[in-house]
């Protein structure tokens, strides 16, 4: 009956079938939906690093995380420690320290020893800010430089870059994402807003192209679904979102009403 099933989503003749089998059939659509929706989820993180996100708000956000497996959570250095015991041995998504936001303007061994301290704390991996102020004067060895030492810090863990690419022109963009490659830097991070003149779509091929699927881009400040897809398409892997509970709950609910 499973292969039944099965072969009726590709043919013409669900009119045929029993009430029980149009029942089967349903089901295994509606399975083969979510599982597909949770998939999704594990690309969804909740950005909870905003200052104005306290312990209260961490907590349940944490619990909400947890309970729908999404693929992580971003966080203040502060915070690690804390979501590390809020999520609990069993936790279902990743910790990931935001360091040095928003311009990136710590000096290289802070950076560093904030990275030690982050991944001691807890954090399963970490996203720190490009040095924006070196990158808009040109100095392209300082970033490479840093970039080296955070990658070495880091260890195993997953090394990601905040861009900030509202700060930043198109070519640094494209640059700073080549030298990240170069420096085995495992994702980098669109946020605040896109270069100037550009749009989104131009913004992740142009970073697409850059690192040649050889780390993975994070698209940031997603805020619903259609925005989420969307990101997806032009080829993000990682979805950063401010309130990715109401995000994934909506798509769960879809895959659950998809017929």
């Amino acid at each position: 009956m499973e292969n039944k099933v099965k072969n009726m989503e590709t043919t013409a003749d669900f009119a045929t079938l029993s009430q029980n089998e149009k029942l089967l059939f349903s089901q295994f659509r509606k399975k083969i939906n979510t599982e597909a929706a949770k998939a999704q989820l594990k690309k969804l993180e909740y950005n909870l690093s905003d200052v104005t996100v306290g312990t209260s708000v961490l907590k349940t956000a944490c619990a909400d995380a947890n309970a729908l497996s999404l693929g992580g959570i971003c966080v203040r250095p502060c915070f690690v420690r804390s979501c590390a015991a809020f999520l609990g041995i069993g936790k279902t998504c990743r910790i990931v320290a935001c360091i040095s936001e928003p311009h990136g303007g710590d000096t290289t061994d802070i950076k560093v020893k904030a990275v030690k301290r982050a991944i001691k704390d807890g954090a399963d991996e970490v996203e720190v800010t490009v040095p924006v102020a070196q990158i808009r004067e040109g100095n392209f060895s300082y970033v490479r430089k840093e970039i080296k030492k955070l990658r070495s810090s880091s260890k195993k863990r997953a090394l990601r870059l905040n861009l900030e690419c509202g700060m930043l022109s198109r070519q640094e963009i494209v640059r700073v994402s080549s030298i990240a490659v170069e420096c085995g830097v495992n994702s980098v991070k669109t946020a605040s807003g896109m270069y100037k003149g550009g749009n989104e779509a131009e913004m992740i091929t142009d970073i697409s192209s850059a690192v040649k699927d050889k780390c993975i881009i994070k698209a940031e400040g997603i805020t619903n679904v259609i925005e989420m897809s969307s990101a997806i398409d032009m080829g993000a892997g990682i979805i950063g979102s401010k309130n990715a509970g109401d995000v994934a709950r909506s798509v769960l609910a879809a895959a659950e009403t998809e017929v």
